[in-house]
């Protein structure tokens, strides 16, 4: 399998293992001095992270990662959302389906730019 493909691989089933975990266990995020943390908001940050310090240090396998757990809530983010239910609404669905097919479409180009 190609790297590229693996990177998409591993990001969908991140997508899918964090919408099924946060689903089932259904618990606030941490709030730090009444800031409420949600985890796309550490899968960016370490998305942003890895890319630089690609240089010298690659893994395709944690960018999968990181970007699997921020894209989980891309709907979330752009629909602002507020609770579990908008979270979970057809139109954060369907927004986190584009992107998914984005993701597949622009795989290679990611890598490359990675790399």
């Amino acid at each position: 399998m190609i790297i590229y493909d693996k990177f998409f691989l591993f990001t969908l089933i991140t997508i899918i293992i964090t919408r099924v975990s946060v689903y089932i266990f259904n618990k606030p995020s941490p709030t730090i001095k009444n800031f409420r943390t949600h985890h796309w908001m550490f899968g960016l940050l370490f998305t942003i992270l890895l890319f630089f310090i690609s240089n010298f240090y690659t893994n395709v396998y944690l960018l999968s990662i990181s970007v699997g757990v921020f894209l989980d809530e891309i709907g979330f983010i752009l629909i602002k959302g507020k609770t579990h239910e908008d979270n979970y609404s057809p139109k954060s669905f369907m927004i986190i389906m584009l992107f998914i097919l984005l993701l597949f479409i622009f795989r290679e180009n990611i890598i490359n730019f990675y790399i």
